[in-house]
């Protein structure tokens, strides 16, 4: 296209050239400087027009380059996003949860299997035994409901518990006699300490030891043992303070009842100091028995509530069943539960309907740990290991040891309110 248009202005140049020469009577120099002016000037023109058009075309290349530019960096924004949602996902739990989904679906398609064949064959033997003979006509007997009422009444008094008078706890708080035992809770197979339970006893005359059943009575209106379970919380509370501080970082799970929730005065007190260091709630555990969790009043959840909110996990103790709404006991604050090992091992269907193995998988995914307590022989730990249970506690395992003098520090007496 250049070329042409050089070629034009070339022949216009000339015909000027030749205008001039002959047309106007110049002479030859002057025609052909005419013709060189001509030629030049049309060439700038010509030149100007193409380098315009130039810089126009160019402009539009560095704007669509821009614009690509913008795309690739939108495009690198979206990718970047993909990448860092991909590498958050974690998948080795999302196939924890797949593979104990398929696990408790098999062991309910082959628990399903079994009852159907069960009654299949009940069925088939009913089918072929011959009919029963008529049953004799009934005889009265009227001292029988009498007799088995006496039995039952007698199996009653037998079976009842005798109350523990609150005098001798009493005694002991105010004389300093309650001692502090810890009892590890470890993690099946490496047998590494999860944490302790703090059991209290009371020191008798003899360097004899009474266990919480031989001095806790069954109700209490005194305010007692609301006074022991808040002198235990403060002494969990400064046994894991000055556990951490030693670098020996543990945790504790302290026994409550009603008692303590039914002071609303004394929860709160216990809140603030529990609540003056952050180290000591994630490590303090409030025991509680399922079945009176279960029976707890509004004000007493209210009460208990104040411990979760600032970070004090709960566990339940002597879990009658774990057919239980573990995602609701999780955002109550439930973290752990306690169960019998021998029941567990010996009658599972009380406990569950799903196979042994699948128990703890089934718990686990509600992150709250299952315990079994009251391990009383090597055989119950295989067991358990073969049901893949978490954690155990147990006499077996390790009985109840006093607290080291250095963590408890110093003893001190409790004048109970109801001198």
């Amino acid at each position: 296209m250049r070329a042409l248009i050089s070629f034009f202005i070339l022949v216009a140049c000339l015909s000027v050239g030749i205008t001039a020469y002959f047309g106007l009577g110049v002479n030859l120099m002057d025609a052909i400087l005419v013709t060189g002016l001509f030629a030049l000037t049309c060439f700038v023109i010509i030149e100007a027009m193409f380098r315009r058009r130039t810089e126009k075309y160019l402009a539009q290349r560095v704007s669509e380059i821009a614009q690509q530019l913008g795309v690739v960096a939108r495009t690198n924004e979206i990718m970047s996003d993909q990448v860092n949602y991909l590498s958050n996902i974690n998948v080795n739990n999302r196939l924890e949860d797949v593979e104990a989904d398929i696990s408790v679906l098999g062991t309910v398609i082959r628990e399903l299997a079994e009852a159907v064949a069960e009654v299949e064959e009940a069925q088939a033997t009913q089918a072929m035994a011959p009919p029963p003979p008529p049953a004799p006509a009934p005889q009265s007997a009227p001292n029988v409901s009498s007799i088995n009422t006496q039995k039952r009444h007698a199996e009653n008094v037998d079976e009842e518990e005798v109350d523990v008078p609150i005098s001798i706890l009493q005694d002991a708080l105010a004389e300093g006699r309650v001692r502090q035992y810890l009892q590890p809770i470890v993690t099946l197979p490496h047998r590494r300490t999860l944490g302790y339970d703090l059991v209290p006893k009371v020191s008798q005359p003899g360097s004899k030891l009474l266990s919480a059943h031989e001095f806790l009575p069954n109700s209490d209106r005194t305010g007692t043992i609301s006074e022991l379970e808040q002198m235990l919380v403060r002494q969990a509370a400064n046994i894991i303070h000055r556990s951490n501080i030693a670098g020996e970082p543990t945790s504790l799970f302290v026994p409550i009842s009603y008692s303590l929730l039914n002071d609303v005065d004394a929860c709160e007190r216990l809140v603030d100091l529990v609540r003056s260091n952050r180290a000591v709630t994630a490590s303090l555990f409030l025991t509680m028995e399922e079945e009176k969790y279960s029976r707890l009043s509004d004000n007493q959840r209210a009460a208990l509530s104040m411990f979760v909110k600032i970070g004090v996990g709960i566990c339940l103790d002597k879990v009658r069943s774990l057919r239980l709404n573990f995602q609701d006991l999780y955002a109550r604050g439930i973290k752990y539960v306690k169960a019998d090992t021998q029941r567990f091992i010996e009658d599972p269907q009380s406990y569950s309907d799903l196979h042994n193995a699948d128990v703890a998988d089934f718990v686990k995914r509600y992150d709250v740990g299952l315990i079994m307590d009251n391990v009383v022989q090597e055989e119950q730990i295989l067991m358990l290991l073969d049901d893949k249970i978490p954690f155990a506690q147990g006499e077996h395992i390790a009985p109840p040891s006093p607290v080291r003098p250095d963590l408890l520090g110093e003893q001190q007496k409790v004048q109970s309110t109801a001198y």
